[in-house]
């Protein structure tokens, strides 16, 4: 799987929003699950923590957004984590915040590595998001919706009806992938309410 590949290109089952959700689950929910099942069943906390930080892919490689880091960067993160005590940790957002302490001051791990290395280590310990984190192309999708794009995170009680069918992960996983599609779906909206006005 390459997490938040762009989706092809806009055709009439992606251009409404129901068309968009529909389409993330029917051609990437699966492997999403099965990129996060990687991730469940390592033997043990440490293993889930070396291979989430190094970006590793099941089948060895690496995630196409860490792809461009560095090897020595990765392996920087992967040794600070493994410092780190996880015991007290209930929440994701208790996970996310624990992760990114010591990842934001490492020169060229940004929102998006922390975000992912968290969410892999979240399986692991069976935590899952309960917002909605943004950066990267998620803040583009969130703000194609017309929500506040400028925060960090959002509540799953912001987004539009259709998308209460996905789990956090997983519309941060559709906001990123049908960016395009998203921004597409605004502009038709806006010259339709201009139509009408």
């Amino acid at each position: 799987m390459n997490p938040c590949q762009p989706a092809k290109s806009v055709s009439s089952t992606t251009s409404t929003l129901d068309g968009i959700v529909a389409a993330y689950l029917r051609d990437h929910a699966e492997g999403e699950a099965r990129y996060l099942r990687f991730y469940k069943i390592q033997k043990t906390l440490p293993d889930a923590i070396s291979k989430a930080a190094l970006a590793e892919l099941p089948n060895g490689g690496r995630f196409s957004h860490q792809w461009r880091i560095p090897g020595p960067v990765l392996a920087q993160a992967r040794d600070a984590l493994l410092k780190l005590d996880y015991s007290t940790v209930r929440t994701f957002a208790e996970l996310y915040e624990k992760v990114a302490v010591p990842l934001r001051p490492i020169r060229g791990i940004g929102l998006l590595t922390i975000y992912d290395t968290a969410h892999r280590i979240g399986a692991f310990l069976k935590l899952s998001p309960e917002q909605v984190y943004l950066h990267a192309g998620v803040r583009t999708g969130a703000k194609a919706l017309g929500l506040g794009d400028w925060q960090s995170k959002l509540p799953m009680s912001v987004f539009p009806p259709v998308f209460q069918r996905l789990r956090p992960e997983q519309v941060e996983d559709c906001l990123c992938i049908y960016k395009s599609h998203l921004q597409v779906w605004r502009r038709a909206k806006r010259n339709a309410h201009r139509r009408d006005s």
